[in-house]
Protein backbone atom coordinates (compact mmCIF):
# COMPACT_ATOMS: atom_id res chain seq x y z
CA UNK A 1 0.00 0.00 0.00
CA UNK A 2 1.30 3.42 -0.96
CA UNK A 3 1.12 6.21 1.55
CA UNK A 4 0.50 9.58 -0.08
CA UNK A 5 1.04 11.62 3.05
CA UNK A 6 4.28 13.56 2.87
CA UNK A 7 5.62 14.84 6.15
CA UNK A 8 7.70 17.91 5.49
CA UNK A 9 9.98 19.19 8.19
CA UNK A 10 9.07 22.75 9.08
CA UNK A 11 12.75 23.62 9.35
CA UNK A 12 15.00 24.27 12.29
CA UNK A 13 13.53 24.43 15.74
CA UNK A 14 13.54 27.67 17.71
CA UNK A 15 15.70 27.37 20.84
CA UNK A 16 13.88 28.24 24.05
CA UNK A 17 16.56 30.75 25.21
CA UNK A 18 16.16 32.67 21.94
CA UNK A 19 12.37 32.70 22.34
CA UNK A 20 12.73 33.87 25.95
CA UNK A 21 15.19 36.59 24.98
CA UNK A 22 12.87 37.80 22.22
CA UNK A 23 9.96 37.82 24.68
CA UNK A 24 11.82 39.83 27.31
CA UNK A 25 13.29 42.26 24.75
CA UNK A 26 9.94 42.95 23.09
CA UNK A 27 8.23 43.46 26.45
CA UNK A 28 11.01 45.79 27.63
CA UNK A 29 10.79 47.91 24.47
CA UNK A 30 6.99 48.01 24.77
CA UNK A 31 7.16 49.18 28.38
CA UNK A 32 9.61 51.92 27.39
CA UNK A 33 7.31 52.97 24.55
CA UNK A 34 4.31 53.09 26.89
CA UNK A 35 6.36 55.11 29.37
CA UNK A 36 7.34 57.79 26.87
CA UNK A 37 4.04 57.94 24.96
CA UNK A 38 2.61 60.66 27.20
CA UNK A 39 5.54 62.95 26.34
CA UNK A 40 4.57 63.12 22.65
CA UNK A 41 2.56 66.24 21.88
CA UNK A 42 0.92 64.95 18.68
CA UNK A 43 -2.02 62.75 19.80
CA UNK A 44 -2.02 60.57 16.66
CA UNK A 45 1.71 59.91 16.99
CA UNK A 46 1.30 59.15 20.70
CA UNK A 47 -1.44 56.64 19.89
CA UNK A 48 0.84 55.04 17.31
CA UNK A 49 3.59 54.65 19.92
CA UNK A 50 1.14 52.97 22.32
CA UNK A 51 -0.15 50.70 19.54
CA UNK A 52 3.41 49.76 18.56
CA UNK A 53 3.94 48.65 22.15
CA UNK A 54 0.76 46.58 21.91
CA UNK A 55 2.07 44.83 18.80
CA UNK A 56 5.45 44.15 20.41
CA UNK A 57 3.84 42.65 23.51
CA UNK A 58 1.56 40.47 21.38
CA UNK A 59 4.36 39.18 19.15
CA UNK A 60 6.57 38.61 22.19
CA UNK A 61 3.86 36.51 23.82
CA UNK A 62 3.30 34.51 20.64
CA UNK A 63 7.03 33.81 20.22
CA UNK A 64 7.11 32.00 23.55
CA UNK A 65 4.80 29.30 22.21
CA UNK A 66 6.32 28.92 18.74
CA UNK A 67 8.42 25.83 18.06
CA UNK A 68 9.99 26.59 14.67
CA UNK A 69 12.17 29.43 13.38
CA UNK A 70 10.08 29.81 10.25
CA UNK A 71 6.96 30.35 12.34
CA UNK A 72 8.76 32.89 14.53
CA UNK A 73 9.85 34.84 11.46
CA UNK A 74 6.29 34.80 10.17
CA UNK A 75 5.01 36.08 13.51
CA UNK A 76 7.50 38.94 13.35
CA UNK A 77 6.50 39.74 9.77
CA UNK A 78 2.83 39.81 10.76
CA UNK A 79 3.82 42.13 13.60
CA UNK A 80 5.56 44.40 11.11
CA UNK A 81 2.43 44.42 8.95
CA UNK A 82 0.36 45.30 12.03
CA UNK A 83 2.71 48.19 12.86
CA UNK A 84 2.38 49.54 9.31
CA UNK A 85 -1.41 49.24 9.48
CA UNK A 86 -1.39 51.03 12.84
CA UNK A 87 0.82 53.76 11.37
CA UNK A 88 -1.51 54.35 8.45
CA UNK A 89 -4.73 54.23 10.46
CA UNK A 90 -3.42 56.20 13.46
CA UNK A 91 -1.97 59.04 11.42
CA UNK A 92 -4.97 59.13 9.07
CA UNK A 93 -7.29 59.03 12.12
CA UNK A 94 -9.31 56.05 10.89
CA UNK A 95 -10.77 55.10 14.25
CA UNK A 96 -12.65 51.99 13.14
CA UNK A 97 -9.52 50.29 11.79
CA UNK A 98 -7.47 51.33 14.83
CA UNK A 99 -9.93 49.76 17.27
CA UNK A 100 -10.31 46.68 15.08
CA UNK A 101 -6.53 46.21 15.09
CA UNK A 102 -6.39 46.80 18.84
CA UNK A 103 -8.76 43.86 19.26
CA UNK A 104 -7.41 41.51 16.57
CA UNK A 105 -3.67 41.78 17.24
CA UNK A 106 -3.78 40.53 20.87
CA UNK A 107 -6.46 38.00 19.93
CA UNK A 108 -4.18 36.42 17.33
CA UNK A 109 -1.35 36.43 19.86
CA UNK A 110 -3.53 34.54 22.36
CA UNK A 111 -4.48 32.03 19.67
CA UNK A 112 -0.88 30.79 19.60
CA UNK A 113 -0.81 29.19 23.09
CA UNK A 114 -4.39 27.98 22.68
CA UNK A 115 -3.45 26.29 19.42
CA UNK A 116 -0.37 24.73 20.98
CA UNK A 117 -2.37 23.35 23.92
CA UNK A 118 -5.28 22.19 21.80
CA UNK A 119 -2.97 20.59 19.26
CA UNK A 120 -2.41 17.66 21.61
CA UNK A 121 -6.08 16.85 22.05
CA UNK A 122 -7.87 14.42 19.78
CA UNK A 123 -11.62 14.63 19.71
CA UNK A 124 -12.68 12.16 17.03
CA UNK A 125 -9.71 9.81 17.09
Amino acid sequence: MVDNIVVRSPGASLPKPVAGLAFVTMWAVAIVLWSIAHLITNPQLGAFVVDTGLVLVSVGLAILFVEWRRTAVRAMLFGLVAIVLFLISDLADITVIVYMLRIIVPLFAFFTPVNRIANGFRIFA
